[in-house]
């Protein structure tokens, strides 16, 4: 199973964009924090945001981008 994971550079930004993804109350995005899978880079922290609707993740990152807390990366894992 694929999993689709944004990185972010700090765990402070991990935190921000959850909270903000719960916290809309137009759209509902299902998202849980999870260890950042070895290997995606060194830049990054070691939590990330996993997608649990992957067919989300352009308006996730759009909407992410729009409260100024877009994702270093977005990774396609599995």
């Amino acid at each position: 199973m694929t999993r689709t994971i944004l990185t972010f550079a700090t765990l402070h930004r991990v935190l921000q964009a959850e909270k903000a993804l719960r916290a809309d109350g137009e759209r509902v995005f299902k998202c849980r924090p999870t260890p950042t899978p070895p290997g995606l880079s060194e830049s990054i922290c070691g939590m990330s945001i996993e997608l649990l609707e992957p067919a989300q993740t352009e308006q996730v990152v759009a909407f992410l981008q729009d409260q100024e807390l877009a994702p270093s990366g977005v990774h396609l894992v599995g």
